[in-house]
């Protein structure tokens, strides 16, 4: 089986492709990047996209490519609508001529101030920020492009080794790490987050790839927790019981208070549930940035 993978450089990218591979499939990866992209390309590049089409033949893409920075696509609106939309149209037209399935990374974000906890698929859409709104309008041309063809992830927050972007869970190990006390934190500390760990996610991809499912449905855990909760938690799984955290008090800029999925009847992928508590996640995730980052 052919995949394309856009994005591939990313985090949750770079995972999938060792997952994949691992398990003997042919897999390409279009990303702006260069790290670990077989092909570097700007998906706004319809021309450039349709030449890796022809060439690739793929049976299934995985489209993760995306500005995922919820503070980057408040302040840089045309990047950010141009990439996540443009390019996602482009895929899906490609995806729809060359009959392949498209399997398209969403964010929880379309859910805007969630009315209902924990949070359903058929929940109201109604972004509250840029980046939520952006990922809403590529679902829809995803389904209207592939409306038998698809697989749609509403991901919550994806965590675990070798996450080079700014997100908490990495962020407050490094910060341990440079013996910080106390740790500065953004946010206020009361934020709740749904977190699923990576390699979770990477089956959660698989099993979409191999399923004649077609929908919409949360990549999340069911399971939340706060923000001041989990710097204590990764805390003491680091030997450091007495660290104290700073918070900055008030709320970033188009964040949301709580993010908890429902994967409770259908609302997540059939044939997938996740099996990775925090604790072991977070533990495979402190041993990793031990290792790899160690003076």
């Amino acid at each position: 089986m052919n995949i394309l993978i856009t994005g591939g450089s990313g985090f949750i990218g770079s995972h999938l492709i060792k997952y994949l591979r691992d398990k003997g499939y042919n897999v390409l990866n279009v990303d702006i990047a260069s790290q670990l992209s077989s092909e570097k390309i700007d998906i706004r590049e319809y021309n450039a996209l349709k030449k890796i089409f022809e060439y690739t033949k793929p049976n299934v893409v995985v489209h993760l490519a995306a500005i995922a920075s919820v503070p980057q696509c408040e302040y840089e609106t045309d990047l950010c609508f141009s990439t996540n939309v443009i390019g996602t149209l482009n895929i899906a037209k490609l995806s729809k001529n060359f009959n392949a399935k498209l399997v398209f990374a969403s964010s929880a974000a379309v859910y805007g101030k969630p009315e209902i906890l924990p949070i359903p698929v058929a929940h109201p859409l109604r972004p509250n920020n840029f980046y939520g709104l952006t990922k809403l309008l590529g679902e829809f041309l995803v389904r209207y492009y592939l409306p038998d063809n698809h697989v749609i992830f509403r991901i919550f927050n994806v965590y675990g080794e070798n996450c080079k972007r700014s997100y908490v869970i990495p962020d407050t190990i490094k910060k341990i790490m440079k013996k910080m006390n106390p740790v500065p934190m953004k946010g206020t500390g009361e934020e709740e987050r749904d977190f699923v760990y990576v390699k979770d996610a990477c089956e959660a991809f698989y099993t979409a790839i191999n399923t004649n499912v077609v929908g919409t449905f949360n990549l999340g855990t069911g399971r939340k927790v706060k923000i001041k909760e989990l710097a204590r938690m990764i805390a003491e799984l680091m030997g450091f019981e007495d660290i104290k955290f700073m918070f900055e008090g008030k709320k970033r800029i188009g964040d949301m208070d709580v993010l908890h999925a429902d994967i409770s009847n259908g609302n997540s992928l059939p044939g997938w549930s996740p099996k990775t508590g925090l604790e072991e996640g977070l533990k495979k995730t402190i041993e990793w940035y031990m290792k790899n980052l160690s003076d």
